[in-house]
């Protein structure tokens, strides 16, 4: 099988245990008898391994090489899998969400920099694209085996499985994933040394940023409409699935026109669009294509800059940065949508949409700011 398609693969099995916690949390929560805000227990464990794996990515990839990490990294998140649907006690429920972060964490970031440094940046995007298949694929087989009578265990059985059949088709691959050798040389420089470069640092920014807007328009969709506009909750559900589809279908159509384009002209002429469909969304203006259009104009940012890394970076600097962006785009899902809850709680749901607006105009200035990378 061609590295390209397996890579695909990857990303889809990567989305698929994502959603599982919270689209199953009316079921887990029973089981396991605790009070609902225990579901940011979960997610938090889960943040933090994937934090920790990014940040460990650049070692872990000379120590291992890509292939080996990659086919490691995906046991893990099988044995995770395989592990919470086997219904263990709360605490170890939660210790594998961790198991599962540092899996998910170091096949994105080992995924990323091997295609940022083998592919275009519309393959990037068609695999960040391939991960929103799998974010969808996830809760939808979980919803079919509860529908089919099954109990919420089903669900991550059945995920645990198909990782593990990936882990081993990366393992049987792992020579392939290597060959050619040098894929970043994250050991050439340092962590501190990667840190002091502007450029770095303003790519780490604008992961945790983009993440952050990406994920507070996701998941507060459904509050704008019900809290501020009256829409019924399953509008509000609606509002939501319209988002993240509509991102799925962005990084999937744009990575068509992405090389044409090119990459760094498409960032700049598509992140004020994002400007335009946030004020959209916080004037009320036909909420459901104000959300469509600011997840089309965000799609294609993370898949490109990650894919421009090693060009605009260098590449003795690029494990390294990898790393520190997946681990920053973590960090900026966990941090942004809480404190647009807490602005929320204090403000009211109308103010959300106009926070939104104000992360895409640092968005803009953050993508505008980054220099012309290399062809």
């Amino acid at each position: 099988m061609p590295l390209l398609a397996l890579a695909f693969l990857a990303f889809i099995g990567l989305g698929l245990p994502d959603p599982l916690p919270g689209s199953l949390w009316p079921e887990l929560q029973p089981h396991f008898g605790v009070a609902n805000a225990r579901l940011g227990l979960v997610l938090a464990a889960n943040a933090a391994g994937y934090i920790t794996a990014g940040l460990l990515a650049a070692r872990l990839i000379a120590g291992l090489g890509i292939g080996l990490l990659l086919s490691l990294s995906l046991a893990a998140t099988a044995t995770a899998a395989l592990g919470q649907g086997l219904a263990p006690p709360w605490w170890g429920f939660v210790a594998l969400a961790v198991l599962a972060g540092v899996g998910g964490g170091a096949v994105d970031a080992a995924l990323n920099l091997f295609a940022a440094h083998r592919f275009r940046p519309r393959h990037l995007n068609w695999l960040h694209g391939c991960w929103g298949i799998g974010a969808t694929l996830g809760p939808l087989a979980a919803a079919l085996l509860l529908a089919g009578g099954f109990g919420w265990q089903a669900g991550y059985l059945v995920v645990g499985a198909v990782l593990a059949a990936l882990s081993l088709a990366f393992g049987l691959t792992r020579r392939r994933w290597d060959a050619g050798g040098h894929q970043g040389g994250g050991a050439d420089l340092s962590a501190l040394a990667v840190l002091r470069h502007p450029v770095a640092r303003l790519q780490i920014l604008l992961f945790f940023l983009y993440t952050g807007v990406e994920a507070g328009a996701g998941q507060w969709a459904a509050t704008i409409l019900t809290a501020a506009r009256g829409a019924t909750p399953a509008e509000g559900a609606a509002a939501a699935t319209t988002f993240f589809a509509a991102l799925t279908a962005g990084r999937i159509g744009l990575g068509f026109v992405v090389d044409r384009v090119g990459a760094d002209l498409l960032l700049r002429l598509l992140t004020p669009v994002t400007v335009l469909a946030a004020l959209l969304l916080a004037t009320g203006w036909a909420d459901f294509a104000a959300l469509g259009l600011m997840a089309l104009a965000l799609a294609p940012i993370y898949p490109t800059v990650m894919a421009r890394t090693p060009s605009r970076l260098g590449t003795q600097a690029a494990a390294q940065a990898v790393g520190f962006q997946v681990s920053a785009a973590m960090l900026g899902v966990a941090v942004v949508p809480a404190l647009l809850g807490l602005a929320a709680d204090l403000a009211g749901a109308r103010i959300l949409p106009w926070l939104l607006a104000l992360g895409c105009v640092g968005l803009s200035a953050l993508v505008w700011r980054l220099p012309a990378a290399k062809e």
